[in-house]
């Protein structure tokens, strides 16, 4: 049998989570009293770099395998860690316009086998109903 490459390998757990990402729905956050929303940015976010350019296979790898913990860190954060206003373009359109928001980073220890800890950044857009799944990664 073949040894698959990065990039297949990448491509499968890229699918796999996928289904995991879409079964979420919204987790509701104690810390910011609010649902958090899995939708369609936050995983293209997981692949791709805010400016649009495509984050490196390894990058990808890091941050797909720790969706499945991401439920966990957004129910069980104790504290947002950092804060910070951030804008974004409504589309990834060029002339798209540019949105005020608002990114929270939740920190929690997650995993009874190997506990680590992983940070969650939620992204709130002004004058949305609710903040979003924007990405995670090891603290």
């Amino acid at each position: 049998m073949e040894k698959q490459t990065p990039e297949q390998y990448c491509q499968l757990l890229s699918i796999n989570t996928r289904s995991v990402y879409d079964s979420v729905g919204s987790v509701f956050c104690q810390i910011l009293q609010k649902n958090i929303v899995f939708n369609a940015k936050g995983f293209h976010h997981l692949h791709y770099k805010p400016d649009g350019t495509a984050r490196t296979v390894s990058e990808r790898i890091h941050k797909l395998t720790l969706v499945p913990l991401a439920q966990a860190v957004i129910r069980n954060a104790v504290s947002i860690n950092e804060e910070r206003n951030v804008e974004i373009r409504e589309s990834r359109k060029k002339n798209a316009k540019i949105l005020k928001a608002k990114q929270y980073a939740l920190v929690a220890t997650v995993g009874k086998k190997k506990p680590i800890e992983v940070r969650v950044i939620v992204l709130e857009v002004e004058n949305s109903k609710n903040p979003i799944f924007w990405s995670i990664m090891k603290h």
